[in-house]
């Protein structure tokens, strides 16, 4: 009889236990969920993961990733796009007045994220798929909708009052004696619109000028 009652007690305990492992599973909560994904930005009601679909195949190639997006809440997990990788290597990524439309499954690389809009959720995700050019999108994910941030040295932060986003971009020096960038500071509304610039091609040509008068 007590060996009974323990087989008994040995069923009901795994039976249990198979019972709560399938809870977790459904609502999410499986350790296993995030064993292949790298969390890169969170708040309160969100986490967002990048997951590598197709590893660099060289020192020169890039990871295809999938972003995901886990609601704290209610612990559902939402793919939200995937990269794909480009075919092509560029020598300058010109810097512009405005963000573009593109569809969000053509973004081509995602290697970090920052959350700029908690409610409705908006992203700037940004990486280097030509180790030269950095590139960055700006993502309503709600509407499920992208954008394509015309400038090459990425997403440096927003003003403390108005909450414009600040990016930078290089530029090559005009002056043909002179080898070298310099730097392009650009400010975004919320709408995508440039509002203000800061070109520092002209310390540059200061620093020039002067170095050569005092040869």
């Amino acid at each position: 009889m007590k060996t009974t009652a323990n087989i008994l007690v040995l069923l009901i305990s795994m039976v249990a236990l198979l019972s709560c492992n399938q809870r977790n599973s459904a609502n999410g909560t499986n350790r296993d969920w995030d064993s292949d994904k790298k969390l890169v930005a969170q708040n309160d009601s969100v986490a967002l993961y990048i997951q590598i679909v197709d590893s660099a195949k060289d020192e020169f190639d890039i990871p295809e990733v999938a972003l995901w997006i886990k609601n704290k809440t209610t612990k559902k997990e939402t793919k939200l796009y995937q990269t794909i990788r480009p075919d092509w290597h560029c020598w300058y990524m010109a810097d512009g007045d405005r963000f573009y439309p593109v569809p969000i499954d053509s973004i081509l690389v995602t290697s970090r994220v920052k959350i700029y809009n908690y409610d409705p959720l908006q992203l700037i995700v940004e990486g280097c798929p030509d180790m030269r050019n950095e590139f960055s999108y700006f993502i309503d994910v709600d509407k499920r909708k992208a954008w394509y941030v015309p400038a090459n040295q990425g997403y440096i932060g927003s003003t403390s009052e108005e909450g414009y986003m600040i990016f930078q971009s290089y530029r090559y020096v005009s002056d043909p004696d002179i080898a070298g960038r310099y730097t392009f500071l650009q400010i975004f509304d919320e709408t995508g619109n440039l509002v203000d610039s800061l070109d520092l091609e002209h310390v540059r040509l200061k620093e020039y000028r002067n170095a050569v008068q005092t040869n």
